[in-house]
């Protein structure tokens, strides 16, 4: 059964745009892109979710990205 979203479809793909807009104009390559977006979520939770339940969020989010990975090379 799928996971339903809270946010619409619309509201995920502009913002996901804005995010690809902001690295095509920074000329970022693959390396800069992730680590931009990889310090931008550590930035994230670091922020917003309480100490206590980063570690457990961070790690969610990796498996949340290793399964959307392998579900697209299948």
């Amino acid at each position: 059964m799928p996971i339903q979203s809270k946010y619409s479809t619309a509201q995920i793909e502009t913002i996901m745009n804005q995010l690809l807009d902001t690295l095509r104009e920074q000329d970022a390559n693959t390396e800069l892109s992730l680590m931009c977006l990889g310090n931008t979520i550590s930035h994230i939770i670091q922020t917003h979710v309480p100490a206590a339940q980063q570690k457990d969020v961070a790690k969610s989010f990796a498996q949340v990205l290793v399964d959307s990975i392998s579900a697209k090379s299948h």
